[in-house]
């Protein structure tokens, strides 16, 4: 059995045409060349979370029906890395209600942050979003990954991977990984001695 984290790679865009599936795409190529973690991919187009409603509050346990296989695939996990556009400074309402159906399943494990959008690279949103898994008790990581999608801006996904950019982002990403990696390292055995102490 493996010892190995695993991480959920959570894509956070549904828009019709858009534009991060070549974010997802080339972080999800660098992480296959990774032996230290396992990592799944989810795009929430996948998951149709209705909009969260449910008179009873996760925080207490309760999961909507709708909610079950979302919350198990979040429970597995021990760490996480967001895919996030930024619009209009934040990032969008499909992920916030991914995020809002569930509670004790975030509790006490690392967050990473891929953001991308205009000029900004999406750097906006990542800051408001740390803001959300603070109050989730997730650890958010300092390093983050942020891409612009602008023709022409550096870094950008689309160049060549020998170019400045494409090493700039890969140096980027190790950091950014390597520090996910090293939480997830530390809070799994503290999530275990929590659930022991509990039992």
């Amino acid at each position: 059995m493996s010892t190995n984290p695993h991480i959920l790679v959570i894509f956070g865009s549904t828009r019709q045409g858009r534009r991060g599936e070549v974010v997802a795409n080339w972080l999800m190529d660098r992480l296959a060349l990774r032996t230290d973690a396992t990592y799944e991919f989810i795009d929430l187009r996948d998951i149709s979370l209705p909009f969260f409603d449910s008179p009873t509050l996760p925080v207490y346990g309760h999961l909507a029906p709708e909610a079950e296989r979302w919350a198990a695939q979040v429970e597995r996990a021990d760490g996480f890395i967001f895919v996030t556009p930024e619009y209009n400074y934040g990032y969008p309402a499909v992920l916030k209600n991914a995020i809002d159906h569930l509670y004790l399943q975030w509790v006490h494990k690392p967050a990473a942050i891929v953001n991308y959008g205009g000029f900004s690279a999406g750097y906006r949103v990542a800051e408001q979003l740390r803001l959300v898994l603070i109050e989730l008790k997730m650890v958010p990581i300092r390093e983050q990954v942020g891409i612009s999608l602008v023709p022409g801006v550096v870094p950008n996904v689309s160049d060549k991977p020998d170019s400045p950019s494409g090493a700039f982002l890969d140096r980027a990403l190790e950091k950014m990984v390597n520090e996910l990696l090293w939480w997830a390292a530390v809070l799994i055995p503290a999530r275990e001695r929590d659930r022991q102490d509990q039992d």
